[in-house]
Order: structure tokens, then sequence, then C-alpha cells
């Protein structure tokens, strides 16, 4: 039987909600939405956290305005962020970066004087991000690094993006191709599930208070577990009704916005 849990705002000292799939799908603001961002603000310290690497955190703020909710940059948390400071503090300079232009441009203002294209010859590292614009050209060159030794990492495993008109491609299904042609796993991943990408709110609050929302059992809720955050599973994105019904054990509660 389908039971959905309210929230115990008691228990909850911070929220962090997914986007994709959780708050909207493309254009289109899921039901309750609204409703639920304003409770959640109202009671506690919000926060909205994508593995979209389509768009830049920027990007992310506005939609979100576009949309009609009201939120602070702030407020946003991306692997974007996480990929950046890794970045600097391996101090790699030659990399090769799968990403749509917008995405490269804002690497580019946030890592000055680093090779976003390098050449093939002195690549140290290829990481894939959601370009939602690439080409077959780019597949090649990714695999061709790959087999030089290149490091690889990507900035989250999700396999789909949820869209209004069906899921469409996303990393984890590129991550299955290169492993096919090439044998080799990402040696990092900076989206859900890694917690990394929570460190911001876990340095401030006890994760044991801290509720994650989202549609996803292998990203979001696994994000949960390794962090050890309250969840609660949303039906309005990938996760399906019959997924969740089908699960004997580790089954997460349910919220309806």
């Amino acid at each position: 039987m389908t039971e959905f849990v309210p929230i115990n705002w008691n228990q909850v000292d911070a929220v962090v909600a997914d986007l994709d799939g959780t708050l909207y799908l493309g254009e289109q603001i899921l039901p309750g939405a609204h409703a639920f961002v304003r409770e959640a603000a109202a009671k506690c310290p919000l926060f909205f956290l994508s593995n979209n690497t389509s768009k830049t955190p920027q990007a992310t703020l506005e939609k979100l305005l576009r949309l009609d909710f009201t939120v602070y940059e702030d407020q946003l948390l991306s692997p974007l962020h996480s990929l950046v400071d890794s970045i600097l503090q391996t101090g790699l300079k030659q990399l090769w970066v799968m990403a749509n232009a917008d995405v490269l441009a804002w690497l580019a203002w946030r890592l000055p004087g680093i090779e976003l294209r390098a050449e093939r010859s002195r690549t140290e590292c290829v990481v894939l991000a959601y370009d939602n614009t690439l080409v077959y050209a780019d597949l090649c060159e990714v695999m061709w690094r790959l087999q030089d030794g290149a490091s690889y990492w990507i900035t989250h495993p999700d396999f789909v993006c949820p869209d209004p008109q069906g899921s469409v491609p996303d990393v984890g299904g590129l991550v299955e191709l290169f492993f096919v042609g090439t044998g080799r796993r990402p040696e990092r991943t900076f989206g859900k599930p890694n917690p990394d990408v929570l460190a911001k709110i876990l340095n401030r609050f006890t994760p044991e208070r801290v509720l994650f929302i989202g549609d996803r059992l292998y990203t979001d809720y696994e994000l949960s577990k390794q962090a050890n955050c309250q969840f609660r599973l949303v039906l309005s994105g990938e996760t399906t009704e019959a997924q969740w019904l089908a699960l004997t054990e580790d089954r997460p509660q349910l919220l309806r916005l």
C-alpha cells in the first residue's frame, strides 16, 4: 500500500530539495512544488541541489526565478562547485571537458589559466558533464584520451534526465558507452550520491536533522544514506510507484508535495 508520510518539522533543521523531477520537469512546475517551497522556507533554511550540469548555477537560479520560486544564489548547490574546488586543489592544468558552451564559459571564468580543451597529448584529465549539445566527434575525443590513460572524472552518474517528453540521455549512459569501449570507470564523481556535494550543509547542520527531498533511488536516496540524512521520495520524476513497491527492504518514505 502506498502511504505518504508528512514531515515532522520538529525533527528538521534544514531541507535540501532536488530540482529536476522533484520541483519541475523542463518548464513545467510540478504539483505542490510552490506550496512546499514556501512551507519549507518558513520552517528552516532551504537549499536546492541538482545534478544537472547542462546548466550553470546562474542559469539554474534564473530558471527558478522564472518559474516564480523565491530563491537566492547562496541556496544553490551544484556538482560544478565541487568540480572547480577539486581542480584547484589538485593543480590540474590540462583538461578535456565534455560540456556545452555555457558551462565551458562558466568553468573558464572560475578557472582562469586552465585549459579546458587540451590537446590530446597534453590532456591530464577528462571530465564528463551533462553536454546536451554533444556530437559524435566529442565522443571520439573522450575515448581517445581515456585510451591514452588520462584521469577520468564525471560531474554526476545519472543515467537519464527527466524531461516533459520523456527521459533523455545523461552522463551515466555515456559512462556505460565508454566502459564498453575502454574498460574504464570514472575515478571521481562530484554530484549525488557523493556526500561532498553537501559539504556546505553538513558543516553547518547535524546530518540527522537535514531532510533531503528527491525522486531518484540511486542518487538522491543513496546520497541521504551516505550523508546520514533524513529522506523523502517523491514519485513525480524518475522513480515510479511500481519501482518503489518492488523494494523488499530499505524502502524510503514517500512525500506528496
